[in-house]
C-alpha cells in the first residue's frame, strides 16, 4: 500500500503541471508557485489524496491493547498486530471545484472524479470553446483498504502501569520508495488497581510516528478508556477512545523546460480528530500464547489481529 501511496504523489506532481500547461498565457508567465497559489490546486490535491492519508493516520492508532489487565510483578509481553484498515466507498470519488481562471474558458466549475482510492479520473472539456484542451484529472488506485505490520512489547508493572512499545526501524521494501521507518509509546494503567471490580478498566494512551523518506511523515496520538472480563482463557475486550493525527506530504512539481520555471517543493498537511469505539477478544494458550483480534469503528473502520508471547 505505502509503495503504491508514494507512486501517486507523482501523479499529482503531474496534475499540477498539466493545469500549469493549460493556463492562460498570463498564468504561465508566473511562477509555478503562485500558479498553484491561484489556481488553488493544492486543494485539489488534498482531497484526492485524504482517503490514503486518513487510511493511514487510522491504522497508527490501532490495536494499542488487548486487556484491561496489569499483571504485578516484573513482565513482557512480545508480538506483532497486523491491522487492515478500510476505505469506505463515499470516499472513493470527491467533488473538484475548478478555479475561475479555467472556468472564464469555458471548463465546468466543479466536477466529480476519483480520489485516490477510487477508479478513472474524470475528463474535463470546454463547454464553450472546443479549441481549449481536455484536462484528464489523476485516476484512482481502486484501493480498498490499507495493511500495516506493527511489532510491539509491553513491559510491566510499575504501579499499575505498563509501557508499551512498537515500531519498526528503517527498512526498504522497495529502493523506489526509500526507507520505510515508524514507532510509538504508550502507557497502560489500570484503574482497578485501586479497587476490586468484576470489570478491568484501564486507560491507555499513546503516540505513534512514521516517516517514508523525506515524502511522507506523520505522527498519531490516541487516549482510550479500557474495559475487559476475563473468562478462563477468553479475554473479551471493549474500548471508547479519540484520536488524532498530524500528516505531512510533501514532493517536488518539477515544470517542463519550455516553461523556464524553477521546480517548487509542495507540502500539503493533513489534520483530523476522531472518535473511535473498538471490540475484540484474546485467547491466552498456556498462559504464554496469547491470539487477539479486534475490530474498530470510526470515521473508518478497521479490524486487527495479533498474536504474542508473555514472559
Amino acid at each position: 500500500m505505502l509503495t503504491r501511496f508514494l507512486r501517486i504523489l507523482r501523479v499529482v506532481a503531474g496534475f499540477l503541471i498539466i493545469i500549469g500547461m493549460t493556463g492562460t498565457p498570463r498564468a504561465q508567465a508566473q511562477s509555478l508557485g503562485d500558479l498553484i497559489e491561484q489556481l488553488g490546486i493544492q486543494q485539489l490535491a488534498r482531497d484526492y489524496l485524504r482517503p490514503g492519508v486518513d487510511a493511514v493516520g487510522y491504522t497508527l492508532n490501532s490495536a494499542y491493547a488487548h486487556t484491561a489487565r496489569v499483571d504485578t510483578g516484573f513482565h513482557v509481553w512480545v508480538g506483532a498486530k497486523a491491522i487492515a484498515t478500510s476505505i469506505p466507498e463515499d470516499d472513493r470519488t470527491f467533488v473538484a471545484k475548478l478555479p475561475p481562471e479555467l472556468t472564464a474558458l469555458g471548463y465546468p466549475s466543479q466536477v466529480t472524479t476519483a480520489t485516490v482510492a477510487g477508479g478513472d479520473g474524470a475528463v474535463i472539456r470546454s463547454l464553450t470553446d472546443p479549441s481549449q484542451p481536455e484536462i484528464a484529472l489523476p485516476n484512482g488506485t481502486g484501493l480498498d483498504n490499507t495493511l500495516l505490520f506493527m511489532p510491539q512489547i509491553s513491559i510491566g508493572s510499575l504501579l499499575g502501569t505498563e509501557l508499551i512499545l512498537r515500531g519498526l526501524p528503517p527498512v526498504t521494501f522497495d529502493p523506489e520508495v526509500g526507507k520505510i521507518s515508524f514507532y510509538g509509546a504508550g502507557l497502560k494503567h489500570e484503574l482497578t488497581h485501586y479497587f476490586d471490580s468484576p470489570i478491568q478498566l484501564a486507560i491507555v494512551a499513546g503516540m505513534q510516528q512514521f516517516e517514508i523518506t523525506d515524502v511522507v511523515t506523520g505522527t498519531g496520538y490516541a487516549a482510550l478508556l479500557l474495559g475487559s472480563v476475563e473468562m478462563q482463557m477468553l479475554t473479551v475486550f471493549g474500548g471508547l477512545g479519540y484520536e488524532a493525527y498530524s500528516i505531512e506530504v510533501s514532493y517536488t512539481a518539477v515544470p517542463p523546460p519550455a516553461l523556464g520555471q524553477t521546480a517548487e517543493n509542495i507540502t500539503l498537511e493533513f489534520r483530523r480528530r476522531n472518535l473511535r469505539f473498538s471490540v475484540g477478544g484474546a485467547l491466552s494458550l498456556l498462559s504464554l500464547l496469547d491470539l487477539t483480534a479486534e475490530y474498530s469503528f470510526g470515521e473508518q473502520d478497521n479490524i486487527a489481529v495479533g498474536v504474542g508471547l508473555t514472559f
